[in-house]
């Protein structure tokens, strides 16, 4: 197999393994500090709960509290996240737009992000169980607040890959930025109480307002276009 063709594959056993075993902690630390709090369970029982080593923990997670909090790709199905990373891939017939970004970027992004509420909606529960947690332990609400700018670096990182850009890429940090508070205020609307709608039409309705207003709206700064 060439090494374009791997980049565009779907990733393997091993990278699927590691991400069920990462997702697990999260699930059983989230659901452990609603029960018991932060200080009503140790390390060594998550570890014992979960089936791994305490070696084995830090390797994913440096505390409890981040294990609660979770890792950023454990929210994107595997899969689907690999179609996206591979869809800026010239080999996989991507197209390049006048700023060198690939012309389906936004569309790419649209339904990873959809395939990333799917996903979340399935694991219901897990959001539940991180929402009880924060009610017991309320400090773990500034460690969430804390890691979106963590998050949302890595966001940018992905899209940067995607795109071939440096990690540190401004249009990559803009795109994630943009993206990311887009996608947080349709979170909150799919999820609160008396929602009917689907995330995919609650998104795709920010995204659109989004774009009419840079659109309609010029900015002019002395010495840019």
């Amino acid at each position: 197999m060439t090494e374009s063709a791997n980049f565009c594959a779907a990733p393997g056993l091993r990278a699927r393994k590691r991400e069920a075993t990462r997702s697990a902690i999260t699930a059983a630390a989230r659901l452990s500090t609603a029960q018991k709090g932060l200080n009503g369970f140790t390390v060594e029982q998550l570890c014992e709960e979960v089936g791994i080593s305490r070696r084995t923990f830090f390797n994913y997670f440096p505390s409890k509290e981040d294990a609660i909090v979770g890792h950023l790709l454990d929210e994107f199905p595997a899969a689907d996240m690999a179609a996206f990373v591979a869809g800026g891939a010239p080999e996989c017939g991507a197209e390049r737009g006048p700023q060198s970004l690939s012309t389906s970027l936004l569309q790419d992004l649209f339904e990873l992000t959809c395939a990333m509420a799917v996903q979340m909606n399935f694991n219901r529960e897990h959001i539940q169980d991180l929402i009880a947690a924060m009610k017991v332990e309320p400090q773990l609400m500034l460690k969430v607040l804390g890691s979106a700018e963590t998050r949302e670096h890595e966001f940018a990182a992905i899209i940067a890959e995607r795109e071939n850009l440096p990690p540190d890429d401004p249009g990559a940090i803009m795109a994630a930025g943009i993206f990311g508070a887009l996608s947080r205020r349709s979170s909150q609307t799919f999820f609160s109480e008396h929602n009917t709608r689907s995330y995919r039409e609650i998104l795709g309705g920010n995204v659109h307002a989004a774009q009419q207003f840079f659109v309609s709206s010029h900015l002019t700064i002395e010495g840019n276009p």
